[in-house]
């Protein structure tokens, strides 16, 4: 060892006293206990840390104040930061987190405080340059006696996250040599911190050491490192500009075990005298920690800039020759050459007619900062929701691949003018996530993709969601991807064998028939016609879009209630266990919410009808639904604008006394559907200006940087029941503790300002042009008269693929609630002429047609119009 430590380790129960020069003890009893510990073999003082594998491993706060990488495909790590400080960052891919926080701790010379960087209150996050994700960070001490400045980045070149701090003294006559600084470090090796959790030597508690890290202090070209690894893996080096304090000659670096003999407990816990003991040259199996005493060389004056390098590498001599060559390189050319590679991006992206902000370039970077340079996948969020208190056996967090997701913020970055990072999405999608029948997976079969990937394409989670079928074709037709239709095919023939119920719907959490999942299905469907056709397959079109008619003239009878319990009855429910929405059927919802009756849940799903142009936005049941939708789950933020819940009853999000979410809490406001109502608001009226509102609360909503969150703090209220309070500690309309930026989140701000541009919405062409959903809209109820046999329903055929285009399998069914009067109401193109017929069905698909000539009849050109007939 190269330093005498003088620390005396005690187990009793599961807790550790640590005797510190001049700390003392209060009775006899722990002296004999320190005795024996000084006697005991395995207690012995080595350069090795005790203690392990120390408390359990958490995450960093999912509320980010900012992210980013290198444009260069060069450098593979991306970074975060949360309170001021660094928090994970990812390597080589983004689904592998190495590194959960970097700070540093302050104390005077004379040791009579201390603080901590990330515990202040006060702390500025600004873009050096609004067109690019470099970051300048300033942190200042809630006492008024220090600041700390920080430019952070990554090498362009390298694996590395580069940090330019500038130490600041605020204390009238105080300079530099008056304080002492320590930088602290805390690894988390592919996306584990404590492992599964070793044995632990100071309280004898057995485990395994899956996972857990070792970090060590080593020396690479006459410069001392930290350096974190797991076994034949990643690791990772941590390195300064500035020597590091020695003492008796050795440097005072130590490497321990969170909340054992880690430098935040050698320095605050047990006497929090505020002094540096500790110099363990290692730490193995466990959750570890680095720690090291900055020398500023008594320096007299006012403030002290170093810099701080994170490299990472395949193995520890890898990571550490990265360090060195960073440091070893001009900074400021690096820092330049990182700045004009994402200004250069900005400049190609689309402007939007100058209707484009710097929030709207703010979103598209961090769009591309969270696309993995491997192969183009795409994270939903750059962190673990509610991270703080979740442990390292949640390795996924958001940092994972939904295909829905994805489509979202791929399809935002076609908006904004990047269709090369699109394509490189959509590529990831058929050629990696999606399934195949080869696969060694209990749950694969052709065409499906999985709830969510890693992004090697391995499945996470397994849920079946057939909206994600549907999205990844609607990219590709959005991107002309016909050289994929073999694999699209895949998609397209499990999606229309497999729908329209899925196993889950968007929010993952039961399964039915669902009008947001039902949306996208449809709109998948005919995309991947208009595909076929340009493959030369017309078979498979054909196929794809009567079953696209069949399932988008009945998506009403199946979701649309007319016996609700709220307004007058008429609305979508969020989901449906079967094809009757009217039988209230008991369903059990997701976050501890519990049972309710179908008809008692709305959401805002039906609105992706209009979004995915498979209705008009002026179709009776979307307009029916909006006074439900907004009296139920609408709230206006007094000084921002408004906002919506996912639905009533909603379980994830934070307790309502302000404890975060564990499997249950209360669910808040969320963004996005801020963004999806001024898109809708904008496809109704074919104004732009009418979604500025919209954009305007997204705005005030976010962070101030202009992060966009997944949820935002509520007034509180009881919803239906449901009762949703903000504790007085949090402000309404600002960000909770979920996650920020949520990536869908901020490619749904890109959507509303093209459509803000544009003056509609980004409903696929191909598929509002076979709905007619941009047509002015008249509603026709057909009524008719007839006997029918027992298993024998009626439905409506016609000329239109709005009446099936003459196939019965693809007809609106009739309600026989008025029986021997069946009646339907539907919207239609106004001022047009159509002809159609009533057919007969049994359960076994016998279809009777009625007898004479087609009914002809032209619709008017407003208003409403009945149709009465009698069965021929």
């Amino acid at each position: 060892m190269k330093q005498t430590i003088r620390a005396f380790i005690v187990d009793r129960s599961d807790w550790v006293v640590f005797r510190k020069p001049g700390a003392g003890y209060g009775n006899l009893t722990a002296l004999a206990m320190i005795l024996t510990a000084l006697l005991e073999p395995s207690m012995a003082l080595a350069s090795e840390a005790p203690c392990a594998p120390g408390n359990s491993s958490v995450w960093a706060p999912a509320a980010k104040d900012f992210l980013g990488t290198s444009i260069s495909t060069q450098s593979r790590v991306y970074f975060t930061g949360a309170e001021g400080i660094l928090t994970e960052v990812f390597y080589p891919t983004l689904d592998k987190v190495q590194n959960v926080d970097l700070q540093l701790l302050v104390t005077d010379a004379q040791k009579t405080w201390g603080d901590e960087e990330r515990r202040q209150t006060r702390h500025e996050i600004n873009q050096v340059n609004k067109r690019a994700m470099l970051w300048q960070v300033s942190t200042s001490a809630d006492s008024g006696k220090w600041k700390i400045t920080k430019k952070i980045f990554a090498d362009p070149g390298r694996n590395t996250v580069i940090q330019r701090v500038t130490f600041q003294t605020l204390e009238p006559g105080k300079t530099v040599k008056d304080y002492n600084l320590y930088l602290l470090n805390n690894p988390a090796i592919n996306n584990s911190g404590a492992g599964s959790g070793n044995t632990n030597q100071c309280s004898g508690k057995q485990g395994t050491d899956q996972g857990a890290d070792n970090s060590r202090t080593l020396t690479a070209n006459g410069r001392v490192m930290l350096a974190a690894s797991e076994p034949n893996s990643t690791s990772s080096a941590l390195a300064i500009s500035l020597p590091w304090k020695a003492v008796g000659g050795t440097p005072m670096v130590s490497n321990g075990f969170v909340g054992r003999n880690d430098g935040f407990t050698d320095l605050f816990a047990g006497a929090g005298d505020k002094t540096m003991d500790f110099n363990f040259d290692s730490a193995s199996g466990g959750n570890v920690a680095q720690m090291g005493w900055i020398d500023s060389g008594n320096s007299t004056a006012n403030s002290i800039s170093f810099d701080v390098v994170l490299a990472f590498g395949n193995n520890e001599a890898e990571a550490m020759n990265t360090a060195n060559a960073t440091l070893g390189s001009d900074l400021n050319t690096l820092e330049k050459t990182f700045t004009d590679d994402w200004i250069a991006y900005s400049q190609g992206l689309n402007n939007q007619k100058g209707k484009a902000d710097d929030q709207y370039y703010l979103a598209v970077m961090a769009l591309k900062s969270i696309q993995d340079k491997s192969n183009g996948a795409m994270i939903a969020g750059s962190g673990t929701p509610w991270g703080e208190t979740s442990s390292d056996s949640n390795l996924g967090g958001y940092h994972l691949i939904w295909s829905r997701d994805l489509f979202k913020f791929a399809s935002a970055l076609i908006a904004a003018g990047d269709a090369a990072s699109a394509n490189k999405a959509v590529e990831f999608l058929f050629n990696t996530q999606m399934q195949t029948a080869t696969q060694d997976n209990p749950y694969s079969r052709p065409g499906r993709f999985p709830q969510n990937s890693l992004v090697d394409g391995k499945p996470y989670w397994n849920g079946s969601q057939m909206d994600e079928a549907a999205m990844p074709i609607i990219l590709a037709w959005k991107l002309n991807r016909v050289d994929l239709w073999p694999k699209i095919k895949l998609a397209a023939e499990f999606l229309s064998h497999a729908g329209p119920g899925t196993g889950q719907e968007r929010w993952e959490e039961m399964g039915g028939y669902s009008p947001s999942t039902i949306a996208a299905e449809i709109a998948g469907l005919v995309c991947a016609a208009d595909l076929a056709n340009a493959a030369n397959d017309p078979g498979a079109a054909n196929f794809y879009l009567q079953k696209a008619d069949e399932w988008r003239n009945n998506v009403a009878n199946w979701t649309f209630t007319s016996t609700g319990f709220h307004g007058n009855g008429k609305y979508y429910i969020r989901i449906n266990a079967n094809q009757n929405p009217n039988d209230d059927a008991n369903l059990t919802f997701g976050n501890g919410v519990g049972s309710h009756g179908e008809r008692w849940i709305v959401d805002g799903g039906f609105l992706e009808l209009v979004r995915m142009g498979v209705m008009s936005p002026k179709d009776w049941t979307i307009l029916e639904t909006l006074p439900e939708y907004d009296a139920i789950l609408k709230q206006t933020i007094a000084g921002k604008g408004d906002a919506w819940f996912r639905y009533n009853y909603d379980g994830y999000g934070e307790y309502n006394d302000g404890r975060n979410y564990d499997g249950s809490g209360r669910g808040r406001l969320w963004p996005i559907f801020t963004a999806e109502r001024g898109i809708y608001e904008i496809a109704k009226s074919g104004d732009g200006s009418k979604g500025e509102s919209y954009r305007q609360a997204l705005k005030a909503f976010s962070s101030q940087v202009g992060f966009i969150p997944e949820q935002i703090w509520n007034n509180s209220a009881n919803i239906t029941g449901w009762q949703t309070d903000t504790p007085a500690a949090f402000t309404v309309g600002t960000s909770t503790k979920s996650m920020r930026p949520l990536s869908w989140a901020m490619g749904e701000y890109i959507n509303l300002i093209a459509a803000i541009n544009q003056g509609h919405s980004d409903a696929p062409s191909v598929v509002c042009q076979r709905y007619a959903c941009d047509k002015p809209q008249t509603t026709v109820t057909f009524k008719v008269k007839a006997d029918t046999k027992f298993g024998e329903n009626l439905y409506l055929v016609g000329s239109s693929p709005l009446l099936s285009n003459w196939v019965p399998t693809s007809g609106i069914k009739l309600s026989p609630a008025n029986y021997p009067i069946w009646s339907v109401t539907v919207s239609l193109p106004a001022g047009t002429p159509l002809a159609y017929k009533y057919v007969k069905r049994d359960s076994n698909g016998n279809t009777i047609w009625e007898s004479g000539d087609n009914r002809d009849f032209t619709t008017p050109a407003s208003g409403e119009v009945t149709r009465d007939d009698s069965f021929r």
